[in-house]
């Protein structure tokens, strides 16, 4: 079998991916989320759902604050190693409305904004290429703060990080 000549594991090394989706937390106003690390080989047709979060949007002093459900979730589909870095085909979906639901197998949960609060109402979907050099973060802002971040790692054969994710844990 002939492999990718930009296959890291020539030189003992694999890839993670790390990848955050984060927002400004309504009660505190600093950044709140959740970052992730997955070896890259099992990503390939991997879904990762992010937990439920509340978030707020504050138009102006006069106006009450509205308030949302945030529900997203990740996906890559393909991938491939290239010269200093991977190319990713990555999907990634924001819903933020009134109330949410999340059913998985063994786990259950759902989140609302009272009847009497102002709500959010936000949607976004997206699919695309993208080329990830080894140790650069790619970003993707979204309204209300929302942000999606995504950055290739290469590991060496002892486990060290030998490229920098510039991604905060939270």
């Amino acid at each position: 079998m002939m492999r990718n000549p930009h296959d890291p594991a020539r030189n003992k090394e694999t890839v993670n991916v790390i990848n955050a989706m984060t927002w400004t937390n309504p009660m505190s106003g600093k950044r709140d989320g959740i970052r992730t690390g997955w070896p890259l080989a099992q990503l390939a047709n991997h879904e990762e759902i992010f937990p439920l979060a509340q978030i707020k949007h504050c138009d102006n002093a006069a106006m009450p604050c509205k308030w949302g459900v945030l529900s997203a979730a990740r996906s890559i589909t393909r991938y491939e190693y290239i010269a200093g870095g991977v190319t990713l085909d990555v999907g990634f979906s924001v819903d933020v409305h009134r109330r949410q639901q999340d059913r998985r197998r063994n786990f259950h949960t759902s989140m609302a904004i009272p009847g009497d609060v102002p709500a959010l109402s936000y949607q976004k979907k997206d699919k695309e290429g993208i080329v990830l050099p080894y140790g650069r973060v790619y970003r993707v802002e979204m309204e209300y703060g929302i942000r999606y971040e995504i950055c290739a790692q290469r590991v060496d054969a002892a486990g060290r990080a030998l490229d920098k994710c510039d991604i905060p844990y939270i």
